[in-house]
């Protein structure tokens, strides 16, 4: 049976010990810790994730400027 609260847990953690990931490493990373029978049923889940993992990243931006999310370092690769 799948335990929400233990992928909240490794969700925190996972976005904790990777604070330049994407957000779609975020989603890549929901999808491969739910079970695909569950995918349907917690598909909630999955976007609340995303949302509070870019939530963490406009937060962490705010607090700490010398952070950079992984917009700004992949916008700055585009300019002339």
């Amino acid at each position: 049976m799948f335990d929400k609260n233990h992928f909240k847990e490794a969700f925190r953690s996972w976005v904790q010990r990777n604070p330049a990931a994407s957000e779609q490493e975020a989603l890549d990373f929901c999808q491969a810790n739910i079970p695909a029978s569950c995918i349907a049923s917690h598909f909630w889940l999955i976007e609340q994730s995303v949302q509070w993992f870019k939530w963490v990243h406009q937060t962490r931006a705010i607090d700490d400027p010398f952070f950079e999310s992984i917009d700004a370092t992949e916008a700055r690769k585009h300019v002339c």
